[in-house]
């Protein structure tokens, strides 16, 4: 009797199994086939999937310059279980020393290091609609981008000049969306070319309130000062950088939070080697790091070391701004740099944060200026930068995390960038400011030796512009020196990649830097600078000269 049920059972065991591998081959049959479907569908219907994309070509040796896209980004995202989220893995963020790098780093909850990889999106108050959910996603889940920088102006017409409201609340939309997400959010206190010191009890306040608003939240950031310049990074003033950092850091302390601070540093956040002589954390601060910033374009060797300088002593480094071309924000590319500063930070496990998330029409946006499109974009979408920021950092995920299922990464040509200035020690950088359709350009004026020169109000606000200018030589000979005159109703500020030689009225004179003199026939230079202007004036830049 018990061999007969023993053999019944059996039968009824054998049974099921065959029923189970049927319904599962049904299954993966099906899957399959509405798979291809759905991939015939998409291929029929979006064309932009197999576009390729216009890239500059690096030199006439390079094989790769005329090799199209073969892959794509999707217009599609995923939508992982949380367990998949980059907090979710993660969970709070600490700076600690651990014995594969040398200076203190980012390591997650495990102590394991975690290197972020950032969008920064450009002036907030000037394009609010790429603070969204769809558009985080899709960084996250086809770009492999983990944070999002939130660029807050407090001045250029930003929170402390007319638009605090409509920054809270994209700040609480953008906060929510990367919490929603599992993504990681630094809200930035945009301090540009100043000394912050000057708005100290403004940006105490707004600390205070975002550091107890999100003292329960393992995914915000807060970076303090985003370029202070002009102001050592410790003096013994009691107006220095450092000074601001201690004062900001304790507020957001005292409400009990203890998110990770980023401090800005001297020269546009490229001194950060001088941060060693006296560190937050002598102070008793701890979760404190210290920022980089670069543009492939301009910034070479002397940038990279202050940044190899600052992990020798011990300093944490986050770069939290940098961009594929020159400092004006909309100069030539040099790829081949841009790869080699990630080089560097890959080896130290420093975190980055790519400008910017915007379709502003210059060469350090990611989307292409006849993209109207706030998240879902394609290849044919993005600009030269954009293809590259989504091969680097989803290539860092797989490589990382093997987390990314997109395709493989298209195809960009790393070309040079056009302006071969002299790789300087000079900080040079722009006012990345808001989208204008008030662009004014001036006469072009061709001189004896040969150069012309262009200059552009590219950007304008209520009370300030930012002008892009051109020297180029047309000559058959290369020159060695330029000066420009031009007229202009504004008072400059500050000024990059040229220097002044006088101001008298409207009247201005300015000439090339020791590194960019040097101009090859066929070749170009390029320089820029910031203005203030009466509110509501329209300016104008005229009678350019170019000796």
């Amino acid at each position: 009797m018990t061999k007969r049920k023993n053999s019944k059972w059996k039968i009824v065991i054998a049974c099921i199994v065959v029923v189970l591998l049927v319904v599962a081959g049904s299954v993966y049959f099906w899957q399959n086939n509405l798979s291809k479907k759905s991939g015939d569908e998409t291929t029929a219907t979006d064309s932009t999937l197999s576009n390729s994309v216009d890239t500059k070509k690096s030199s006439e040796t390079d094989t790769q310059s005329d090799k199209d896209i073969t892959e794509s980004i999707s217009d599609s995202t995923e939508n992982p279980q949380n367990s998949d989220t980059p907090v979710e893995k993660h969970g709070a963020l600490s700076v600690k020393k651990i014995d594969s790098y040398e200076a203190p780093t980012i390591v997650d909850q495990q102590g394991n290091a975690v290197q972020l990889r950032v969008a920064s999106t450009h002036g907030v108050h000037w394009f609010p609609e790429y603070v969204n959910k769809d558009g985080f996603q899709s960084l996250r889940d086809e770009w492999g981008l983990n944070t999002v920088r939130l660029a807050i102006y407090p001045r250029e017409g930003g929170y402390l000049q007319g638009n605090q409201t409509l920054l809270d609340s994209k700040i609480a939309e953008g906060v929510e969306a990367a919490k929603e997400l599992g993504m990681y959010v630094i809200i930035d206190w945009h301090v540009l070319a100043y000394n912050p010191n000057e708005d100290l009890e403004a940006a105490k306040n707004f600390f205070e309130k975002y550091a107890e608003q999100y003292k329960d939240y393992n995914n915000v950031i807060f970076e303090i000062c985003n370029e202070p310049t002009g102001t050592p990074w410790y003096d013994e003033s009691g107006n220095d950088i450092y000074t601001y950092c201690k004062e900001v850091s304790k507020v957001i302390r005292d409400c009990g939070n203890n998110s990770i601070i980023i401090c800005g540093t001297n020269d546009w956040s490229q001194r950060v080697d001088e941060v060693a002589a006296k560190p937050l954390k002598d102070d008793g601060f701890e979760n404190i790091m210290y920022s980089i910033h670069f543009y492939a374009g301009t910034h070479y060797d002397n940038i990279k070391n202050n940044v190899r300088s600052a992990i020798s002593d011990g300093t944490p480094v986050f770069a939290s701004e940098f961009g594929c071309c020159d400092a004006s924000g909309n100069g030539g590319y040099d790829f081949a740099n841009a790869d080699d500063w990630m080089n560097l930070l890959k080896e130290n496990n420093i975190s980055y944060a790519c400008w910017s998330l915007c379709n502003k029409a210059e060469s350090a946006s990611y989307i292409s200026s006849s993209c109207s499109k706030t998240s879902g974009w394609t290849t044919s979408d993005l600009t030269e930068t954009g293809v590259w920021l989504m091969n680097t950092s989803r290539g860092f995920a797989e490589a990382e995390e093997g987390t990314m299922s997109v395709g493989a990464p298209v195809e960009s040509d790393k070309s040079e960038t056009t302006d071969k200035s002299e790789k300087s020690n000079k900080s040079e950088k722009s006012n990345k400011s808001e989208k204008s359709d008030k662009a004014q350009t001036t006469s072009k004026e061709l001189s004896t030796n040969g150069c012309s020169a262009t200059i552009v109000i590219g950007n304008e606000w209520d009370d300030g512009v930012t002008a892009d200018g051109v020297v180029k030589n047309d000559s058959s000979n290369g020159i060695s020196g330029w000066t420009v005159e031009f007229d202009f109703e504004g008072e400059i500020s500050d000024i990059w990649c040229a220097k002044m030689v006088s101001h008298s009225g409207n009247h201005y004179v300015i000439e090339a830097e020791d590194y960019n003199k040097e101009v090859g026939s066929g070749e170009q230079v390029t320089f820029g600078f910031n203005a203030t202007k009466a509110a509501g004036q329209k300016v104008t830049i005229t009678n350019v000269v170019v000796k």
